[in-house]
């Protein structure tokens, strides 16, 4: 499964990185982030993992909100 989520918080290449990293460090999840325009490009090995389980490993990184499109 495959969805797509804003993600508002970036500023720089190096925002971007982190979204991206911390999103992937979620088992089973495997994203592709871009900046310009801020969105995360999610697929999922099986079930969807919820978005507020993605939210808090977006926190622990910075002050990044993920919000599904």
């Amino acid at each position: 499964m495959k969805k797509e989520y804003e993600i508002s918080g970036m500023m720089c290449m190096n925002c971007r990185k982190h979204v991206e990293n911390a999103l992937n460090s979620i088992e089973g999840v495997h994203a592709t982030v871009t900046l310009d325009p801020p969105v995360a490009v999610v697929e999922f090995d099986s079930a969807e993992v919820p978005v507020e389980e993605l939210q808090k490993r977006l926190a622990e990184e910075g002050d990044y909100r993920i919000k599904a499109r």
